[in-house]
């Protein structure tokens, strides 16, 4: 019987440095705003440079509470550290008409969005807050005791069937039925390979194992960038970053590199990725691992090109036009309800089907929204029906509802990441319930697109892994009916 893990002993410890640079990167675009020129009214920029601020907050109180009240995943931070980059630095860096189909006026159409931008975040932090407040502090459930060997087992099984899962979902076309049950089976592959990855970190895999996980996440790499959505391959980066975060309390050097190698390159290959798509997709017959290949070989010519500092860039300055919310935001807001009238709800029809998984309805409809969107403020042409464009989950309310749907709706967000992060997110809990978290949270973190995307799978996921975490408390263990927790303070 090998050791057992002790959840008690996970507690991550900040380091000084990490403050100094959250508080340091909240002040610096003030300062920039003050000093740098721009056509952006100062009004707007110092404003940008303040919702900055406020978004870095719950990263800076994070990293200043002690460490035993410390929630092991820092989700709300990164869902601040999100927003701001999309509603927030652009205008306090004085960075205007980034959007590739969208020209707007510095001077006039950047107040308003930031405005209802900052409404917004305060709205998600008072839900959050109120709940909190509401609500006792959970008790923390009893540990899942069971032993590294089978620990090891369930990571190694996982990963393997994850794996052939997602190579599946991604060798051709999959029927509508089974798609979605496809994509969750691969993200259970996501669960066991950061199984694998907090035990390595904590020096409990031996060498045979340690071979296997590192292969596991090149596969799922390999995968991911196949497919032709760098997306993939950054969530499936933020799931390893944060699998180190929760085993090993820290993040050593050699991790911190390969983090910003790993940005690099995903930024980089955002610069190709039309080029790609254009011969993968549309063109050449190109197999499974020869995507990936095709893919990189790309990357690799527009270095021999342009040289690397110049691919960084051109890929940074591409995901910046695709990713440009703010941008959208403000045109969504300048010709809602003037031009286009308020669409009353109407995007939030989906919702009633994504609870359901499509082999249960097979006649559910697909769903078009990104079409839809694009159609009516006229982003795509009429006769194009294969461009959709995203619409963010901020935009998505104000083009609704207007602004009072923006301070509804992201109170309503704040209220369900509060319960989420009370269930699957607390101190001292079993890293198997912090990796379940992960999984859930993860597709969250997709705030540029709808509501129903982002939100849809929540509950199905969250069943399914509920049930995966009660077979492993109920695992043939004799420590299973000995394990017990004295009281822990919960309060973060």
């Amino acid at each position: 019987m090998g050791r057992l893990a002790d959840p008690r002993a996970l507690h991550i410890s900040a380091t000084p440095w990490l403050r100094y640079a959250v508080t340091l990167a909240m002040l610096t675009p003030i300062a920039m705003a003050v000093i740098d020129r721009s056509p952006m009214p100062f009004e707007a920029r110092i404003g940008g440079a303040f919702l900055w601020s406020l978004c870095l907050c719950p990263a800076w109180w994070y990293l200043r509470t002690p460490r035993v009240n410390r929630r092991p995943i820092p989700f709300l931070p990164m869902m601040g550290l999100l927003y701001g980059l999309y509603y927030a630095l652009p205008a306090a860096l004085g960075n205007y008409n980034l959007h590739y189909r969208i020209v707007l006026n510095p001077r006039f159409d950047y107040d308003d969005p930031i405005f209802v931008a900052m409404l917004g975040w305060l709205g998600l932090l008072a839900g959050y807050a109120i709940v909190r407040l509401l609500l006792p502090d959970p008790r923390l459930r009893a540990p899942i005791l069971i032993s590294d060997q089978l620990r090891r087992r369930y990571g190694v099984v996982l990963t393997i069937a994850g794996l052939a899962f997602e190579a599946f979902r991604r060798m051709g076309p999959v029927p509508l039925e089974i798609a979605g049950l496809l994509a969750f089976l691969g993200m259970l592959g996501w669960f066991g390979s950061g199984l694998l990855v907090v035990m390595l970190v904590q020096g409990r895999l031996p060498l045979t194992l340690r071979v296997l996980t590192y292969a596991g996440i090149l596969a799922f790499f390999i995968l991911a960038i196949g497919s032709g959505s760098v997306a993939q391959a950054a969530f499936y980066g933020t799931v390893l970053t944060m699998s180190v975060w929760i085993g090993s309390g820290r993040l050593k050097l050699s991790w911190i590199l390969a983090i910003f190698c790993g940005i690099a390159l995903i930024v980089s290959l955002r610069g190709v990725t039309e080029q790609y798509r254009k011969l993968a997709w549309r063109g050449q017959d190109v197999a499974l691992v020869g995507r990936t290949t095709l893919f990189l070989s790309l990357l690799q010519r527009r270095v021999e090109e342009s040289g690397v500092a110049e691919t960084v860039s051109m890929g940074y300055t591409s995901s910046a036009s695709r990713s440009a919310n703010l941008d959208l935001f403000a045109d969504v807001i300048r010709r809602t309800p003037s031009e286009i009238p308020y669409w009353g709800g109407y995007t939030y029809l989906s919702l009633v089907g994504s609870f359901v998984p499509r082999f249960l309805w097979p006649d559910k409809p697909t769903k078009e929204l990104g079409q839809a969107f694009g159609h009516r403020y006229s982003y795509v042409g009429a006769n194009d029906a294969g461009t959709a464009i995203n619409l963010p989950i901020l935009v998505e309310f104000y083009l609704n509802f207007g602004i009072y749907g923006v301070m509804v709706g992201m109170t309503l967000v704040g209220v369900i990441y509060y319960a989420l992060q009370r269930i699957v997110n607390n101190p001292g809990q079993d890293y198997f319930v912090s990796l379940a978290g992960i999984v859930l949270m993860i597709p969250l973190m997709n705030i540029e697109s709808d509501f129903s995307l982002a939100f849809g799978g929540l509950a199905m996921n969250g069943v399914a892994l509920a049930l995966i975490l009660r077979t492993l408390r109920h695992s043939p263990s004799p420590e299973n009916s000995v394990a017990r927790f004295s009281h822990v303070d919960l309060r973060v």
